[in-house]
């Protein structure tokens, strides 16, 4: 078998949605911005719960010293929550939900003056009491990158920093950008894929640094494990039986069962086949990303609630998410992604 090698370079990305998308930052979901603004508002409460407190109190110096707090506290946590979104991207809400405004334009920090216009809105649109905070607050619903018109305003971006990259960690986007710009690989041999049809542009694998892609391949100790029987020594013989080529031209041959990740562990009860270690030097694979087997001749895909999710590659490069805890049946050719690393099945009864 032999891998044809490509030398693109990666197309060049215009819009800064698309090139923040493709970096692997994740727009903050509708359910998670909701909670992240409901904490901002129960400080608020808190801070100035002293006024009504005071207002029931029947003692003149006390009422007027908890009125003054009660008002004076919201409006230093106003001044302090400008501040964080201007200069640092959060407020104690977003903070508490792992969320992170940035310039939409190039994923840097807000700055002060923009925040403050937002909030300047979100002020004047409350001429229309409930019905005018509530239309800015929730119109990322309608957004395709779940921007509100107050971010559009603001020109930011709400990003979820636990699902995706975090711009303002140096490191981490310069792992994402070298990733991205790296030129590909090319190993499908005008084969056809879940993902695609024959035409088009083949599905390309990103070229490895490194020569040793794959850190170990392991079996479970069967001798630990008398309840559980090992595989037959048919499943790893077989000529025709499919495998997996990862970037660097490894292969591994598709067990029953079998886990793929930084550090996998199959879980309790049941023992893994083979225990897939990859190099992780993006730090997006899970400790047990993947599980992988084949039942019937067909080989099948489980991504195991991994934080950045398995995708199938597209001949054009764009991801279509595998369902985390649902096992898919892949075809021979399909290019698969899990984190930063990416291989493709192949079935070696069909021409490998």
């Amino acid at each position: 078998m032999t891998d044809d090698v490509r030398a693109d370079a990666a197309p060049t990305i215009t819009d800064p949605g698309d090139l923040g998308e493709r970096l692997g930052m994740v727009p903050a979901a509708p359910g998670v911005r909701t909670w992240a603004f409901v904490i901002d508002l129960l400080v608020l409460a808190v801070l100035a719960s002293p006024a009504l407190i005071g207002y029931m109190i029947d003692t003149p110096v006390v009422t007027t010293v908890l009125v003054i707090v009660g008002a004076a506290l919201p409006v230093v946590f106003g001044i302090v929550q400008l501040l964080l979104h201007g200069r640092r991207g959060v407020t104690v809400g977003k903070a508490s939900m792992r969320l992170r405004s940035v310039r939409a334009d190039d994923f840097t920090r807000p700055g002060f003056w923009r925040i403050v216009l937002r909030a300047l809105v979100l002020g004047v649109s409350g001429i229309v009491p409930v019905i005018g905070p509530l239309v800015l607050l929730t119109s990322n619903l309608w957004d395709r990158r779940g921007r509100s018109v107050l971010d559009k305003v603001a020109g930011c971006w709400l990003l979820d920093v636990r699902a995706g990259i975090d711009p303002f960690d140096a490191s981490q986007l310069r792992r994402a950008r070298r990733a991205l710009e790296a030129p590909d690989r090319d190993i499908s041999e005008h084969l056809p894929s879940l993902a695609t049809v024959a035409t088009g542009e083949r599905p390309r694998l990103e070229e490895r640094r490194s020569r040793a892609g794959i850190v170990g391949v392991s079996r479970q100790t069967w001798s630990e494990r008398p309840d559980v029987a090992p595989p037959p020594v048919a499943e790893v013989a077989d000529p025709a039986a499919p495998f997996l080529v990862f970037e660097d031209g490894s292969t591994v041959i598709v067990p029953s069962y079998g886990l793929i990740g930084r550090m996998p562990e199959a879980p309790a009860g049941r023992a893994a086949d083979v225990l897939l270690t990859l190099e992780d030097p993006q730090l997006l694979l899970s400790k047990t990303h993947l599980a992988f087997g084949v039942e019937e001749g067909t080989v099948w895909l489980l991504d195991q609630g991994s934080s950045n999710g398995t995708a199938v590659v597209g001949a054009d490069g764009s991801d279509s998410p595998l369902p985390a805890g649902t096992r898919v049946a892949v075809a021979h050719g399909t290019v698969v992604r899990v984190g930063g690393r990416m291989f493709q099945v192949r079935y070696g009864g069909l021409g490998a």
